[in-house]
């Protein structure tokens, strides 16, 4: 056997157990498939520049 011809081998002997290893993992039923309502963004309010009344009362002592 050359060394290509063992890669070949080795490279199907591979695939061959991850092949074997995926079927058998859904044919257990280990493996389901999930189903879900996409979740609903939450409304939230805007967080830019408010005049809270703390600021309201900053903005008056400025003045006098």
């Amino acid at each position: 056997m050359n060394d290509r011809q063992t890669r070949l081998d080795r490279r199907r002997a591979l695939k061959a157990l991850g092949l074997g290893a995926g079927a058998a993992a859904l044919s257990s039923g280990a493996v389901q498939a999930q189903t879900s309502e996409p979740e609903a963004t939450p409304v939230t309010k805007p967080s830019g520049y408010r005049e809270t009344p703390h600021v309201l009362t900053y903005y008056a002592t400025l003045r006098k």
